[in-house]
């Protein structure tokens, strides 16, 4: 088992290494604490694959770092080490070989400028075909396709001055996500903060699926990134004078509209929450254009509690 080959292959962000431990920003810790890892504090043994975060606790071998990397089943994540065998061995090893002893890196993110887009292009037509978007809704939002690894550019923008500070690379296939710079803020921001709605607001979790919701009407909607809140994203809420809370509906997001009821008493959100009754699906991307409207027509008031956002679909 080339663990060498496997871990350079995920391409994580690297910063030092000592002996036979590689360091680096903790891919987990996101999903884990729902703060970023800003210090480099994820270790994995490049001989035994074993790896460890000190800081959120995240720990697990070789097969379980690819499972939850690329949201795959254990078989899958095993099918997928055996198939480094093909990898040039001799450039990737140097690239560990080439990593400065371990230091204490930088907490802030290297600037940003919107000329990094730049490499990228326009999302293919097959691929928006794929997600029933199109290219208008995609250039709105700023949404670009990176041709070397098949995956969707989603830029993160400032809250109030709107600057590029990162993006978000989310791939076509799997659940691969990637954010440029390692360490954006995007907790302190919201996808489509630039053109969100001031009257209406709706808030979904991926960014693609603001970008289905324009497609069917649906104007100025924004995402969270995933399905955390941060008090950060509810304070931009504020701005809008009835938000429409439209999270998937599975474990994380029933737990992400749970999180916003304290939000709503906090700062006085006018909360509601998108009907899935009768949808069949757990997103709103994956709806029809008229279950859309109908969620949103018949969204349900947070003050009924959990009954507002829990859908007893066989009822």
């Amino acid at each position: 088992m080339d663990v060498e080959k496997v871990l350079l292959s995920l391409d994580l962000p690297l910063a030092a290494q000592r002996g036979d431990e590689v360091n680096g920003l903790c891919p987990l810790h996101k999903k884990r604490t729902g703060k970023d890892d800003h210090n480099p504090s994820w270790w994995i043994n490049i001989v035994t694959g074993a790896h460890i975060c000190f800081s959120c606790g995240y720990k697990g071998n070789l097969y379980t770092l690819v499972r939850d990397l690329r949201g795959i089943d254990y078989h899958e994540a095993k099918e997928f080490i055996d198939g480094q065998a093909e990898f040039p061995l001799d450039s990737l090893l140097r690239r560990i070989k080439d990593l400065p002893q371990y230091v204490q890196p930088e907490a802030e993110p290297v600037g940003m400028s919107e000329a990094r887009l730049a490499v990228y292009s326009e999302p293919p037509a097959f691929e928006l075909k794929k997600r029933f978007l199109t290219a208008e809704a995609a250039k709105h939002h700023g949404v670009l396709w990176d041709v070397n690894h098949s995956a969707w550019i989603l830029p993160i923008r400032h809250p109030d001055t709107y600057e590029l500070m990162g993006w978000q690379e989310k791939g076509a296939s799997g659940r691969f996500f990637r954010n440029q710079p390692a360490g954006v803020k995007k907790s302190k921001t919201v996808f489509g903060v630039e053109v969100m709605a001031t009257d209406i607001l709706v808030v979904v979790e991926s960014p693609l699926d603001v970008v289905r919701l324009r497609v069917a009407g649906v104007e100025g909607a924004i995402s969270t990134y995933g399905a955390i809140v941060s008090d950060d994203q509810a304070k931009i809420m504020r701005r809008a004078e009835k938000v429409i809370a439209a999270f998937d509906q599975d474990e994380a997001g029933i737990k992400a509209a749970e999180s916003m009821r304290p939000y709503a008493r906090k700062y006085g959100l006018n909360l509601f929450f998108f009907d899935y009754t009768g949808i069949d699906v757990k997103d709103p991307g994956d709806t029809t254009v008229h279950e859309i409207h109908r969620g949103i027509e018949n969204a349900k008031s947070y003050v009924l509690g959990k009954e507002a956002f829990l859908v007893h679909r066989n009822s």
